[in-house]
């Protein structure tokens, strides 16, 4: 499945990725209440398309705005070129220059992103309401004067930007540089689709600015983009503005888009490529129907059966019965020309890919065959349904879809279409299609291999007024007691069909792994491998079955366990929810298969650089000893030697009644809340034999001083690069001001770190910070992937942020920005019932109230840039931190000199024990 309206990413680049992941889980399908989105579309008289959708639920609104240009736009040499014009759209006018479309947007609390794919550009930015104008200044602004204001200068620091960028996500990520090989080997020379979104170092490099302005010039212009407007306005406001900002920017001529007809391999081609990694990977690729096209939707399906649950077909066989795999995903990778199915297959150490490839074969034989069964379409319809209601519980997805909507089909409220096209599916149509596309003689094959296996006009000219942002007061929850003494707190939610429940259990990791890092994480994911009176699979079925989300996580001073379902399945669900938290079978055998596939996902993560960099850090910043120097998932070695008896008393233990609150929202009365939640869970009591759970106690990190810490990567070509330092507790008093502070330092895109060294001098594709504070720790990690060359300057950079950071720099304009983000990012919080529960479960880990939400908006108010000057050096206390860095040691320790660090100590990872020496 696709990035572009569907779940997977792959093939759509954007300028900042972070705060996009959760907006496209926006899925397929939907049900009578979601089938129309109410919407006005109209023209104008340049050619713009406008679509608005008033949504009065919280005081926020958006806009999105695509551009019909994408890379199968893009002219021969010029790989890339759609991608990294995206990001030459946020580098200024005259009216705004560049850093102050972010500086601007930030300050009055919103935030923006870009996405680009193979075929449209898309630009959206979401805020207070009282934003909007403003937002809709921004984009009208740069629309007319962006080509006019771009610079050599410009182009220089966007293009290192984006290659980074390349490094990051495909050089660096494993089987990423296979991975971009696949479209230049199921696409010709020539064709559209023949190089990726992110294009080549060299075509990038080629780049020129009269480029950039041709460019501009062609695909630019207001008769080939569509704006969508949603949230909390009154349209006889907004479209004249709307007029007035847009309607008014010149027509040109329309632009010539790239068609050709489908592509068809008439062979088998076979590739091998290695990587640094530890597993060896298998890849079928097919030629499949275009997006929104007969066929699309059932290979979607297809995709679904052969690789989502443990009882999918390619899973059950490779993972949970022969254990030659330790993963398989299947997806359509849908555009607008032309899709490709992806099978992919990572393999057990040791397991031969020949054996891989043929059960695979075996198994698409069959399915081919035999088709799928009645029982397996109708749960991943049921699937598909719940996921669009999902995701209409954000403005951005719905906005997203209406643009999407009539981009492909020319209508924007297209809902009722994109869900007929699964609902009418059937056994037959899926196992045609699957015939059609999935052809034994005809695909690609591509393994990869462990490298060592292998060896301006008038109401443009200013923003418009900020007028009174909109009050926010967060809604307290209804609550009620179990009769066995359990509190449930319950948030109606109507809108949607839609139901979330979450058991919050105090006791995590650093609660009960004292003797067995991983103990909590692996006893959380037995949950769901059987529970009643069905077995993993039969448990995995039933879940599907009524479209319904089941997650159970382990954090380091929490359990959750949760529910998201259709109000319509909700009891349903509601007896497998109870099942697993109170009946779980915890079978040996399904035990082993799970502790086996973890060990191999813990030896994986050693191939992932950040992976690597945050386990040192944790444990070289706090100490082995230390509960958060042990890593949540635990280690290969706690694994391997981890008994199922240990779950079992953990499950005892820790899921016990007075350990729990329960966490509802959704389309539930009260009555209706308190009579299920009676039923499933009013008569758990605790079992004999049960162990306290210990208390986290105060305990200081184990680093006392400056150190740096480089962990070797043979020919990394970028190096991680992350800090750490102590930091509040959660209940400090100034948590407010040290949030406030990280917003400024690290934690948006218009923060200084990222101004730095990505906007500024293009060392990386983002640099940020955080604050974790929990009850019991806290500390400050701040981080970036940079060029492996710029190491040393990168470094010099932080080293200078943090210093004039420490003497009290902070402006009254950041200081504001900062106030504005952060009450924004609380007010988006409770959109979504996730994001309601989510917020109240912190609250309750730290023992506050859900009232002291309110206390922290006020607070913000009331913290001033003198107060944050104040703290600025206590919240980065360097004297104390740790330094940690990923790569090539070779290349990191020559630009180490100069820098005034301490010296560094090497530290050995990936199939060893951790050795230390001082260099």
């Amino acid at each position: 499945m696709n990035g572009d309206g569907k779940l997977e990413l792959k093939g759509i680049l954007m300028k900042y990725p972070m705060v996009w992941l959760a907006i496209l889980a926006s899925g397929i399908g939907g049900n009578a209440h979601a089938q129309d989105v109410r919407h006005e579309k109209y023209q104008l008289e340049n050619g713009m398309t406008v679509i608005l959708h008033e949504d009065h639920s919280l005081p926020v609104a958006c806009i999105n705005l695509w551009y019909y240009v994408g890379s199968k736009d893009e002219a021969a040499g010029r790989s890339g070129f759609a991608h990294l014009f995206e990001h030459l759209m946020f580098m200024g006018t005259d009216r705004v220059p560049e850093g102050a479309f972010d500086t601007i947007m930030e300050s009055g609390g919103g935030w923006n992103n870009a996405t680009t794919s193979s075929d449209r550009t898309n630009y959206f930015s979401f805020g207070p309401s009282n934003l909007l104008p403003t937002l809709l200044w921004l984009d009208a602004d740069r629309l007319e004067a962006l080509g006019d204001a771009m610079t050599q200068e410009k182009l220089d620091k966007q293009r290192a930007v984006v290659r980074n960028e390349r490094r990051q996500t495909s050089e660096m990520r494993p089987y990423g540089r296979a991975d971009l090989k696949v479209s230049e080997l199921m696409f010709p020379p020539g064709h559209p689709y023949h190089i990726e979104v992110i294009g080549s170092h060299e075509d990038l490099q080629a780049a020129t600015l009269q480029d950039v302005r041709d460019f501009f010039a062609a695909y630019y212009v207001p008769n080939n983009a569509s704006l969508v407007v949603a949230g909390d306005f009154e349209p006889s406001e907004i479209k004249p503005l709307v007029a007035k900002l847009f309607g008014t920017l010149q027509r040109d001529a329309d632009p010539v888009h790239r068609d050709v007809g489908p592509v068809k391999l008439t062979e088998v081609k076979r590739v091998i490529y290695t990587d640094n990694v530890q597993f060896a990977r298998l890849s079928l690729v097919y030629h499949s129907p275009a997006m929104f096209k007969p066929g699309d939707a059932e290979m979607d399906l297809a995709a679904e059966v052969l690789s989502s649950g443990k009882s999918s077909r390619l899973y059950k066989r490779l993972v949970y019965e022969e254990k030659l795999a330790t993963d398989v995903s299947a997806y359509q990778d849908s555009s607008m020309l032309g899709s490709l199915f992806h099978i992919d297959i990572t393999a057990q150490q040791g397991q031969s890919l020949d054996e891989i490839e043929r059960v695979a074969d075996e198994i698409l034989r069959e399915f081919l065959e035999g088709g799928l069964t009645s029982e397996e379409l109708e749960r991943h319809k049921a699937s598909s349904e719940y996921a669009m209601l999902n995701g209409l519980q954000s403005i951005l997805g719905k906005a997203d879809r209406l643009n999407r909507y009539n981009f492909y089909y020319g209508e924007p409220n297209s809902f009722k279409r994109d869900l007929e096209r699964y609902r009418t599916a059937t056994t037959a149509t899926v196992k045609q299609w699957s015939q059609q596309v999935l052809t034994p003689n005809a695909r690609l094959i591509m393994r990869v291999l462990p490298e060592s296996q292998a060896q301006a006009l008038e109401g443009r000219n200013e923003p418009p007024a900020l007028s009174a942002a909109g009050k926010f007061a967060p809604e307290a929850p209804v609550t009620f007691t179990l009769s066995n003494g359990i509190e449930v707190r319950h948030w109606q939610r109507s809108e949607l069909p839609l139901v979330e429940v979450s058991l919050f259990l105090r006791g995590g990791a650093a609660n009960l792994d004292n003797a067995s890092p991983g103990l909590a994480y692996l006893t959380a994911d037995m949950l769901d491998e059987g529970a009643g009176n069905l077995d993993a699979l039969g448990f995995s079925d039933a879940i599907d079955l009524l479209g319904a989300q089941f997650n159970a996580r382990a954090s380091r001073e929490s359990t959750t366990v949760n529910l998201s379902v259709m109000k319509h399945q909700f009891d349903k669900a509601m007896s497998l929810f109870a099942d697993a938290i109170l009946r779980p079978r915890l079978d040996a055998t399904d035990w082993e298969r799970v502790k086996a596939l973890h060990v191999q996902a813990l030896k994986q993560a050693e191939d992932q650089p950040s992976d690597v960099a945050s386990r040192v850090g944790m444990q070289q910043f706090f100490g082995e000893d230390h509960p958060y120097g042990r890593p949540v998932r635990g280690t290969v070695e706690s694994a391997e030697a981890m008994a199922l008896d240990a779950v079992k008393s953990c499950h005892r233990d820790l899921f016990v009644p007075e350990h729990a609150t329960i966490f509802m929202a959704g389309d539930l009365t009260k009555d209706e809340a308190v009579a299920t939640m009676e039923k499933h869970f009013g008569g758990w009591k605790t079992p004999a034999g049960h162990g306290a759970v210990r208390t986290v106690a105060a305990k200081a990190p184990a680093n006392k001083s400056m150190r740096v810490v480089v962990v070797h990567k043979p020919d990394s070509v970028q190096t991680v690069v992350q800090f750490y330092m102590p930091g509040p507790t959660y209940s400090d008093l100034r948590r407010v001001s040290f949030e406030l502070l990280n917003t400024i330092l690290g934690g948006s895109f218009t923060s200084r770190l990222n101004q730095n060294l990505r906007e500024r001098n293009g060392y990386t594709y983002g640099a940020r910070s955080r604050f974790d504070m929990s009850p019991s720790v806290g500390y400050l990690v701040a981080s970036s992937n940079v060029q492996a060359e710029v190491t040393g300057p990168a470094l010099r950079e932080f080293l200078t942020e943090f210093a004039k950071f420490r003497a009290g720099d902070i402006s009254e304009e950041e200081t504001r920005k900062s106030r504005e983000t952060n009450r924004m990012s609380t007010i988006q919080s409770f959109q979504g019932l996730d994001g309601i529960i989510e917020t109240a479960e912190e609250r309750e880990l730290n023992a506050l109230p859900f009232s002291s939400l309110g206390d922290d908006l006020m607070a913000m108010n009331a913290v001033s840039r003198n107060g944050l000057n104040a703290l600025a050096k206590e919240a980065l206390p360097l004297d104390a931190a740790l330094l940690v860095l990923v790569g090539d040691k070779a290349i990191i320790m020559k630009q180490l000199e100069g820098l005034g660090l301490p010296s560094p100590t090497e530290l050995t990872v990936r199939g060893e024990p951790v050795e230390a020496h001082s260099e």
